[in-house]
């Protein structure tokens, strides 16, 4: 398992791509979302693609909470399109959305990466 991650500019988004069997833990995340922050600040992007495969997700409720309360301190007035695949929302994923979302950023969960690029209102990349 990893959490592992490559990030890439694309002219209207971030896309990061996470590594093969990614895991979703407290650690991991959190160094993701803070890479996130910092290539949206150096590009002035507003708009970020997370994709791939989810094996896992090993994080509690006030786990969820401070991540969500993180990006909201980092992300907000970005908009967060999640194209997991694998991966099922639950109420925890819910929760961790509405703690994000009352910060000032936009997130939703996505199965297809189509519908993902179409709700952040970008063109298909090169």
């Amino acid at each position: 398992m990893s959490t592992d991650f490559r990030l890439t500019p694309h002219a209207d988004y971030i896309h990061v791509e996470l590594a093969p069997g990614y895991e979703i833990k407290p650690e991991g995340t959190t160094q993701l979302m803070l890479a996130i922050s910092d290539v949206c600040t150096r590009q002035g992007k507003r708009r970020v693609l997370v994709e791939g495969t989810v094996v896992r997700r090993d994080m509690g409720t006030m786990d969820s909470f401070g991540l969500g309360a993180l990006i909201g301190s980092r992300l907000t007035g970005m908009s967060l399109a999640c194209c997991l695949y694998g991966y099922a929302p639950d109420q925890q994923t819910q929760f961790f959305r509405d703690v994000a979302e009352n910060r000032g950023v936009r997130i939703e969960f996505f199965a297809e990466r189509h519908a993902a690029l179409r709700w952040l209102g970008v063109g298909q990349p090169q």
